[in-house]
C-alpha cells in the first residue's frame, strides 16, 4: 500500500489549508478596514488556493482508486489497513485537518457576519440618503406638522435651510 503518497497528499491539503486560513483571516482585516479591493483580491487568491485544493484531492482519489479503494473511503477505513506507523502518520494529519476544517469554517463565518453587517449599514446609508422608508412625520416651511406622503423627501438636508 502506498503510504507516502497518501502522507505526501494529506500534507500537500493541510499546507493549502493553512494558507486558506491565513488569506480568512486577512480578509476579515480587509471587510473591518473596509478594503474592498484588498478583500477582491483575497478572494481571488482564495479562488486559487481551492484549485489546488481540488486538484490535491483528485489526486486522492486516483491513489485510493489504485489501490483498489473507492475516492470516498474514509481515513478510519484507510488506516485500518495500514502499518501502525503509516496508520498513526495518517491519523495524526486526519486529526489536524479536522481541527483546520473547524477553524476554517469558523472564520468563514465571521466573514459572512461582518459582510452581512456591512450591507446593512449600507443599505441603511442609502435608504437614508434616498428618503426610502423614512416613515413619520415632516414639517412644512411654516413649521407645521404634515404627514409624509407617498414620495418620501430625502433625509439628507438642504445647505440653503
Amino acid at each position: 500500500m502506498d503510504q507516502s503518497g497518501l502522507i505526501s497528499i494529506m500534507d500537500r491539503h493541510i499546507s493549502l489549508h493553512r494558507e486558506l486560513i491565513e488569506l480568512e483571516r486577512e480578509k476579515i482585516s480587509r471587510i473591518l478596514a473596509q478594503d474592498w479591493s484588498g478583500l477582491e483580491e483575497q478572494v481571488k487568491r482564495s479562488t486559487e488556493i481551492l484549485h489546488h485544493i481540488e486538484t490535491t484531492e483528485r489526486r486522492r482519489a486516483k491513489i485510493l482508486q489504485a489501490q483498489g479503494r473507492g475516492a470516498d473511503a474514509t481515513l478510519v477505513e484507510i488506516v485500518e489497513t495500514l502499518s501502525t506507523e503509516g496508520g498513526k502518520g495518517l491519523q495524526l494529519r486526519g486529526q489536524t485537518m479536522v481541527s483546520l476544517l473547524t477553524e476554517l469554517r469558523d472564520l468563514n463565518h465571521r466573514c459572512e457576519e461582518l459582510i452581512s453587517s456591512s450591507l446593512e449599514v449600507v443599505d441603511f446609508t442609502l435608504s437614508l440618503l434616498a428618503g426610502r422608508g423614512t416613515g413619520g412625520k415632516t414639517y412644512s416651511g411654516e413649521g407645521s406638522e404634515q404627514a409624509d406622503r407617498d414620495d418620501h423627501p430625502s433625509l439628507v438636508f438642504d445647505v440653503k435651510a
